[in-house]
């Protein structure tokens, strides 16, 4: 790099000083959980990512080793195969030396930074300029669909999405520039992957559909280049893909059903939230991009100039948004039938690419609107439009409050803002105000509407707020060792039990191992279904955990086989073998009588004897026990797992179909379990010799020729 190249960056840079503006929503409660703003009692931060974390941390620091098992919730399950255990992404990480939450948000306000960043940098690659790019960067960046979702705790979307706009500008630049190799494609998709699993999916799509329209080469060139990349993306992200895959086969993902995978379909009525903001509204179901981004995205189709470029962008937003709808559009559910659609659930998800495609669209129309001085029958039509869906919000405004006699305070927010961008256009139309003045008022609209929305989607709690919910439980058997606690009624919140140190019978991840969730559906009383993201099931996703198991009464025999010593509960269990030891509020915790101990030795004769448990990481149990007998380990059985007794390998066998155990001979015995998943290991070596290939080998041909 010459000399004279890094000053003359400084300038450009400075001038991207708008994109830090939606940062500054962060600052209040930088330090707390988000949740929604709607009052929420549930964040999939602190319910999912926080606790795993805590382990993750804890775990490197105790233990000096990664875990590729996690005890903490469900009896168990592979860590090293969950997508929400954050372990394979490497720009999550930093999050890690921080204090959480204060980590999550700082690296969140980094990926938002980045994607604004990557948006401009794309529309600048197709030609706009500064200004118009740079209001398309700042629009995707405060996208209401991606506050939404941090509100909800949707950590890994929010690290996952900002690298879209990224992964198209890597199929424009990817042939030129230093560490060309790293900029491909297929390293910014599996870098997507190894972020959010499914945004790769629709991620992938978008890039697929842009880089078979904009090749200049023949097709059959387009598909081996694009098979060349997918290929790329699945050696970089094996190092989650084949674990994963494996965990997928033995879970209850893969008995999705076609309703299981559309849930959450967006309703026809919800498509008025392109207008008209929904204020502390459903994080699914968000389509509001700003009054500026929806009525320049809709001119972008008048001008001959703009609907060439818009064309892809405008089929982008038709088919995502249709995609959204799911089972109100007849005949879409084959879709929740096909390989990979099968597996993802809530096609709202796509709504991410809807946003996105209206930024784009509403960049194309400012930087024509900034380029030349419209006129003719195309500003006629803009006229029209604009009034038409400014009077439409206006009317429809006026008609909920005569009709209800309530404020329709968002269908007013809705209307006079496409009233303010109606003026607005005029006014470039008619040179009412100097260009330097009108487009600073564009700034200022999109930041006042973008703010004041997304500042409703958020509501900042501190980690003491949250960490007190089902603490005094968790604190008076928390001194306690080497047994779990299930609760029917999710009275000890996962980040409560994290903290604590506490192990759950129970638990709330989409990815749950079939063969436990059909053990725990006898063990429980609560009859399963249809899919579930939580264990016990809470009578479908909108059923109130305090409640909504109160008729279903636990086997408490059944638990203690799974080292269940306490059970937690909204309301009162009369069941044989469950004392009742104290309350707290509502909470009720009991002791179970029939808990049989983590690790024991049972005889033929059915007694039993305690095992001692010598040392225990996540990936390692070294036990002393005494034999004859079936020593009986109260831990989930799963491929990877193996035993050595006395040094010498040993075959393990089910108990229940679900715990692990060996047979032992008579005498004092030394027993070993280790969790060695060889589909991890063998991701990992593709991963790392994938990588080190791009970065190796070009330097070592360079090096050759040379010489």
């Amino acid at each position: 790099m010459s000399t004279t190249s890094t000053p003359a960056r400084v300038p450009q840079i400075m001038k991207l000083w708008p994109l830090m503006l939606p940062l500054l929503l962060f600052l209040p409660g930088v330090a707390g959980f988000p949740y929604p703003g709607s009052g929420a009692p549930y964040s999939d931060l602190a319910v999912s990512h926080y606790p795993n974390a805590v382990f993750l941390t804890r775990t490197i620091i105790a233990d000096h080793q990664i875990p590729l098992w996690s005890p903490t919730i469900l009896s168990g399950y592979p860590f090293a195969a969950n997508p929400l255990a954050g372990l394979w992404y490497p720009f999550g990480w930093p999050a890690l030396i921080f204090p959480l939450p204060l980590g999550f948000n700082l690296v969140v306000m980094l990926h938002l930074l980045w994607g604004g960043v990557g948006m401009y940098r794309l529309l600048r690659v197709q030609g706009l300029e500064h200004s118009a790019a740079l209001l398309g960067g700042l629009a995707f960046e405060a996208l209401p669909k991606l506050f939404a979702h941090f509100g909800a705790g949707h950590l890994t979307l929010l690290y996952a999405v900002p690298w879209t706009p990224w992964l198209l500008l890597a199929q424009s630049e990817h042939t030129a520039g230093r560490w060309k190799r790293l900029r491909q494609p297929g390293v910014v998709l599996a870098v997507i992957f190894l972020a959010d699993v499914r945004w790769a999916a629709y991620a992938g799509l978008l890039w697929l559909a842009w880089a078979l329209a904009y090749s200049q080469r023949g097709w059959l060139t387009r598909l081996l280049d694009a098979a060349k990349q997918i290929g790329l993306a699945a050696l970089l992200g094996a190092v989650l893909a084949l674990p994963l895959w494996e965990y997928i086969q033995l879970s209850t993902r893969a008995a999705l059903q076609p309703e299981d995978v559309f849930t959450f379909s967006l309703e026809p009525a919800q498509l008025l939230g392109l207008i008209f903001p929904a204020f502390n509204g459903d994080h699914e179901s968000m389509l509001y991009t700003g009054a500026l981004v929806i009525g320049l995205a809709v001119l972008a189709v008048l001008w001959r100039e703009t609907r060439r470029s818009a064309r892809f962008w405008v089929w982008a937003f038709l088919l995502t948004l249709l995609y959204s709808l799911g089972e109100n559009i007849p005949g879409l559910i084959f879709l929740a039938r096909l390989p990979g659609f099968s597996l993802l659930r809530v096609p709202p998800r796509a709504l991410f690419l809807v946003g996105m495609a209206l930024v784009v669209l509403a960049a194309y129309t400012l930087d024509h609107l900034l380029r030349v001085q419209p006129e003719g029958r195309p500003v006629f039509w803009a006229r029209l439009v604009l009034a038409g869906l400014a009077g439409f919000g206006l009317v429809l405004a006026a008609a909920v409050w005569l009709v209800t006699g309530a404020f329709p305070g968002n269908f007013l927010w809705g209307g006079v803002g496409l009233l303010i961008v109606t003026f607005w256009v005029e006014a470039r139309f008619s040179n009412w105000l100097l260009p330097r003045a009108w487009l600073a008022m564009a700034f200022v609209l999109l930041v006042v509407d973008l703010g004041v929305m997304d500042a409703s989607l958020v509501d900042f709690r501190s980690k003491a707020d949250v960490l007190a919910e089902g603490a005094a439980v968790a604190d008076v058997i928390s001194s306690g060792d080497g047994f779990r606690v299930y609760s029917p009624s999710y009275s000890i919140p996962q980040q409560t039990a994290a903290y604590y140190g506490l192990e759950l019978a129970d638990g709330v991840d989409p990815m749950q191992l079939e063969t436990y969730a059909a053990y725990m559906e006898i063990a429980t009383g609560v009859p399963r279904a249809g899919y579930s993201v939580t264990l016990p099931p809470f009578a479908g996703e909108e059923g109130d955990p305090a409640t909504a198991n109160r008729a279903y009464l636990p086997d408490a025999c059944l638990l203690g086989q799974l080292n269940v010593a306490y059970v937690a509960a909204e309301y009162g269990l009369d069941v044989d073998g469950l004392e009742l030891l104290d309350q707290f509020g509502e909470t009720r915790l009991y002791a179970n009588d029939y808990v049989l101990p983590r690790a024991y030795v049972s005889t033929q004769d059915g007694s039993s004897a305690a095992a001692e448990i010598v040392s225990r990481t996540p990936n390692q149990i070294t036990l002393l026990a005494t034999g004859p007998g079936r020593l009986v380990l109260a831990e989930i059985d799963y491929p990877g797992w193996g035993g050595t007794v006395d040094g010498q390998k040993t075959e393990i066998v089910l108990v229940e179909d679900l715990l692990r155990g060996v047979d032992l001979e008579a005498g004092m015995h030394t027993v070993e379990f280790r969790f060695r998943p060889l589909r991890v290991y063998l991701g990992l070596a593709s991963s790392i010799l994938t990588l080190l290939a791009l970065l190796i080998v070009p330097r070592l041909r360079k090096a050759k020729g040379a010489v």
